[in-house]
């Protein structure tokens, strides 16, 4: 059921209030940008999982971007990555830009996510006019004010998501599709397939 899905969807267009075409790319500039004024107005979407190859979605997110808007954390398999120190860390790091506004964007962390999932669920308490979510390992938790213009990204491995990723994990997400050929415009899209034909 998802290859026929997905073939369906190689070219997602709709229409907008305005008449003309939108493409993914646009959907997913979209998502990306929800900020304080969206929040205000009632406008809150759920995070984003942004399933891509060879991590080309990093790339993009990189080129197209103002370096200094996004705190990018890798994890790897490596076994110091793995330690519960090393958790730590990276959850002070997200826990720091939840409470600064900052997007935070998430690659190869698998093992952090389990600790993320009151805030992927966007389950906050409400205190003094400001948004609080749990952050933890196990059982020890901690609350963290969450400013409405943080957004987290997850940068994933199309492979990664479809064999390793929990249905739950994916369920809280916003799930999106950006490698190079979503950026490029539609009118290069038969050079693309006769290359690869070629």
């Amino acid at each position: 059921p998802v290859d026929i899905f997905l073939t369906e969807l190689t070219e997602l267009k709709t229409k907008s209030r305005r008449g003309r075409d939108i493409v993914e790319r646009e959907i997913i500039e979209e998502a990306l940008g929800v900020n304080e004024a969206m929040y205000e107005k009632g406008h809150e979407g759920r995070y984003i999982l942004l399933i891509t190859k060879n991590n080309a979605a990093l790339r993009i997110l990189q080129t197209n971007n103002k370096s200094d808007e996004y705190e990018i954390i890798f994890g790897s398999s490596f076994p110091k990555d793995q330690e519960y120190s090393k958790i730590c860390a990276n959850i002070n790091r997200i826990k720091i830009c939840m409470e600064t506004g900052k997007k935070v964007v998430l690659c190869n962390l698998e093992s952090l996510y389990e600790s993320l999932y009151d805030a992927l669920n966007q389950h906050y308490s409400y205190l003094g006019g400001n948004r609080y979510v749990d952050l933890g390992l196990g059982t020890h938790r901690v609350k963290c004010r969450v400013d409405p213009k943080f957004r987290l990204i997850l940068v994933a491995d199309e492979k990664d998501v479809y064999e390793k990723f929990p249905i739950p994990l994916l369920n809280r997400l916003e799930k999106h599709y950006l490698g190079m050929e979503t950026i490029m415009e539609s009118k290069y899209n038969k050079s693309v397939d006769n290359l690869i034909r070629w």
